[in-house]
């Protein structure tokens, strides 16, 4: 203990006469460790905590796969056939549902999911509060009860545990909160409450149609033992004796696929945060060889210390306990500086981050992450104190103390190794700014793609009429139709119009049709469209153009379900080469809202638009077919408007009139209310612009470290050859002469680096291949745009020493000496 504590205050006087050296050292260090410490955390929270259900491993969603290769989920029917029938699995169904709540800012929409008896007990989340449903609560007739997620018991009762007993008002009915799930069990579903689906079972007329397969979820947990091939087995062989009992239904879905829970909750995520983790370990290599390489030449600036400690007695262990120890200390100032850095770092990111991530209340600094901040910390030490250590540990005694103290790391063969590390460095840095290239490239060309709309000033509501009063979908489809006279006439209104789904908005029905009496599938499987039900002008106020026939027009309101518009993407699908004006389409899942629910609608195709994105940049249109809204009166629409100017200023007008006509509709409370599409624009590439954002913030700070450990060893190598530059000069050399020699060997290992790293990265990018739009992961005009940044960097790192090099007045340099 009393030699450690002497190494500890040797090491402490060592690094305080080295100021500059020590503060460089300590901030490189904080950087990379901040940086892969907030990354880390993130992927801590999100990936490897476990999810808040027991047993997760057991966990899996079900869904019904057909002959063709189409997947859906399964109708509620169908559920109760697997529920009553399995015996390898426990199965459980929720449907999602919107209903009114009174807030303190209005009447807000409260996501419900409609849980089967017992889903909470095969989902297997233990409560946080109170109790999970009674069975009386889940028989028919009872649903009387709900259980909180967190959020929303910490939102509208501030976590206050006298939630319990409470009263809850939800569309008509009055529930008591009888418990609260733990935080992070929001999803599967995403939901605010969860309640018995005894509640609805009654008056939700989708609940008995086997046709209807959308908003909702089949989970199962696998009985002890049972491996996931057998009950899928099990599971399609009920889908078969379905497919005969039911034709119509269940015709070619034959076969289940699962897929487990987790992946479900984290989407795509996982990939995204890998690529991070990746860049960021980057960075740390980068940091640790940038701080080795100066350690180094600061060990061999000390030779003569050295070799004067072995001369009195020093063994080679203690000389390297003694550096190690230094090192040590360095890198545990810059872990702790580090640590700092990514407590801020990590606020930053989940203000930032995108919602579509999920678990993000779950990331922080906890044991896990301070773990990682130790382990991290040990690594630099040993990775920054150990070569150094090795190299003079054991020194030539009689050359060393002949030494001069300043050309003590002279010569070729001393600078090979800061070098090789230099170079490592740029390879480093060329891979993770190459990755960065892309994605920028990427999402400049996300922003360049065609829309199919013009999204300037269009702002938008989504209206869910209040239950039971507009049940009947000719009330519905008149409160649709008075809202939009009610808005027309405002000042700076340009158009209005009526949709189920907006384009970027996430919505959308896949629906299988009918041409000639057959369906088409291939790439869509059994979906021949997504479904739209709009207002006459729609297409003028979205300005999607009109290709050929005509638009709806009022008479079309009046004559339901004759007239139909499909998308370019619907023709070519089903008429390729010929047009489709005046064919027949029969379209067989009407959704959600109409009294005759299932039944098919005949349509007579009377135009064609351009193809429109839906809720993603990145993929292909899907084909889609539009008819009018009376034909088909959903429980929710959308009322979007188009104005002459900027449309945010008036959404304070336009609310007041939406609400004068129904004060009851659901439009307050968190992310409810008028939108725009450009906010809507934005959100739908929150994920590329995040991602992209980060990887570049590291690509800067990688290019940073690179630029400075070129820069230090070439100033460095020219302060040790002072003596050679003032004899050249001497000889006749002229400034122009020495500023080319010293740019020339810093460019030389750019070079090799910028070599080294570009066939690197052509092996790494292709990690970024699901994250790319547009761009190849081994783009050439990235690459080289890249690899020349990366010399012209370089390129100034070198021209600033070697300028100072140039300077050299030959009779001080030879006197010095």
């Amino acid at each position: 203990m009393g030699i450690l504590l002497h190494d500890l205050r040797y090491a402490l006087r060592s690094l305080r006469r080295s100021a500059g050296f020590t503060l460089v050292a300590v901030l490189t260090l904080a950087l990379g460790i901040g940086a892969t410490t907030a990354v880390f955390s993130v992927a801590n929270g999100v990936l490897l905590h476990p999810l808040p259900f027991a047993e997760q491993e057991r966990l899996f969603t079900f869904y019904e796969h057909s002959a063709q290769g189409g997947v859906r989920l399964p109708s509620y029917p169908n559920f109760l056939d697997w529920q009553h029938e399995a015996t390898t699995v426990d199965v459980a169904y929720a449907r999602g549902r919107g209903e009114p709540m009174q807030g303190s800012a209005g009447v807000e929409n409260v996501l419900v999911a409609y849980v089967s008896p017992r889903f909470l007990s095969v989902l297997g989340a233990p409560l946080e509060l109170g109790r999970a449903f009674a069975p009386d609560e889940e028989a028919a007739g009872g649903g009387s009860a709900v259980v909180l997620t967190h959020r929303f018991w910490m939102r509208h009762f501030g976590g206050d545990p006298a939630a319990i007993g409470k009263s809850l008002v939800l569309g008509d009915r009055s529930y008591t909160v009888v418990g609260v799930m733990p935080s992070g069990a929001r999803q599967p579903l995403w939901a605010d409450v969860w309640a018995p689906v005894s509640a609805i079972e009654g008056s939700d007329r989708v609940l008995a149609e086997r046709n209807f397969h959308a908003d909702g979820l089949s989970i199962g947990r696998l009985h002890p033992g049972v491996s996931l091939e057998r009950a899928r087995g099990e599971l399609a062989g009920i889908a078969q004796r379905l497919a005969v009992a039911y034709p119509s239904a269940n015709r070619d879905w034959t076969a289940v696929d699962a897929y487990p829970l987790r992946d479900l909750v984290l989407g795509d995520v996982k990939p995204r945060l890998l690529v991070l983790m990746g860049a960021v370990a980057l960075v740390l290599l980068i940091a640790c060889a940038n701080v080795t390489s100066l350690s180094l030449a600061r060990a061999m600036a000390r030779r003569r210390e050295i070799a004067i400690r072995a001369a009195l007695g020093a063994g080679r262990t203690r000389v390297v306990r003694q550096l190690l120890t230094e090192s040590a200390l360095l890198a545990a100032a810059g872990g702790a500086a580090g640590a700092a850095l990514a407590w801020t770092s990590v606020r930053v990111l989940k203000r930032a981050a995108p919602a579509a991530i999920p678990r993000l209340n779950e990331v922080g600094l906890d044991a896990n992450v301070l773990a990682f901040v130790l382990g991290v910390t040990l690594a630099a030490a040993l990775v920054v104190g150990l070569l150094p250590a090795l190299r003079v540990a054991a020194p030539d005694l009689a050359n060393s103390l002949r030494e001069r103290a300043h050309a003590a790391s002279g010569g070729r063969q001393r600078q090979r190794l800061r070098a090789t590390l230099v170079t490592a460095e740029i390879a480093l840095a060329l891979m993770l700014v190459a990755g960065a290239g892309l994605l920028i490239r990427s999402f400049w060309r996300l922003q360049q793609v065609e829309l199919g709309f013009d999204p300037a000033h269009l702002v938008g509501v989504s209206i869910t009429p209040p239950s039971p009063r507009y049940d009947d979908p000719r009330e519905a489809a008149a409160l649709y139709a008075r809202m939009a006279d009610a808005v027309r006439p405002i000042a700076g209104v340009e158009d209005v119009a009526l949709a189920n789904f907006t384009p970027l908005g996430g919505g959308g029905v896949p629906t299988k049709v009918e041409v000639d009496g057959k369906s088409a599938y291939g790439e869509w499987g059994d979906r021949g469209a997504s479904f739209r039900t709009i207002s006459p002008g729609y297409f003028r106020t979205m300005k999607i153009p009109l290709l050929e026939g005509c638009a709806f027009t009022d008479a079309d309101l009046t004559e339901a379900g004759t007239a139909a518009i499909i998308s370019k993407a619907f023709a070519r699908l089903y008429w390729p080469g010929r047009s489709p004006l005046g064919q027949a389409v029969t379209v067989f899942k009407s959704a959600q809202g109409r009294a005759d629910f299932g039944q098919p609608i005949q349509a007579v195709v009377v135009g064609v638009v351009g193809d429109v994105k839906n809720d993603r940049l990145d993929t292909t249109p899907s084909p889609k077919i539009y008819l009018p809204y009376t034909a088909n009166p959903w429980t929710h629409m959308a009322l979007i408007v188009r104005t002459r100017g900027d449309p945010i200023p008036m959404i304070p007008v336009l609310e007041r009139t939406v609400l004068g006509v129904e004060p009851a509709l659901p439009i307050a409370g968190e992310g409810a209310g008028f939108s725009t599409m450009d906010q809507l624009l934005t959100s739908s590439m929150g994920a590329q612009r995040f991602n992209t954002s980060l990887l570049l913030v590291f690509a800067l700070a990688a290019l940073l470290l690179a630029a400075i450990g070129i820069y230090g060893l070439m100033a460095y190598a020219v302060t040790q050859r002072t003596q050679e530059i003032g004899i050249r000069m001497a000889l006749g050399a002229l400034p122009r002469d020495v500023l080319a020699l010293v740019v020339r060997e810093g460019m030389m290992l750019a070079i090799v680096g910028i070599a080294i790293g570009v066939a690197g990265a052509f092996a790494a990018t292709r990690l970024l291949a699901s994250m790319l739009y547009g761009v190849a992961p081994t783009d050439p005009a990235t690459f080289v745009c890249v690899a020349v940044l990366l010399g012209t960097v370089a390129f100034l790192a070198c021209w600033l020493p070697a300028r100072r090099a140039a300077r050299v007045d030959p009779l001080v340099a030879l006197r010095a000496e």
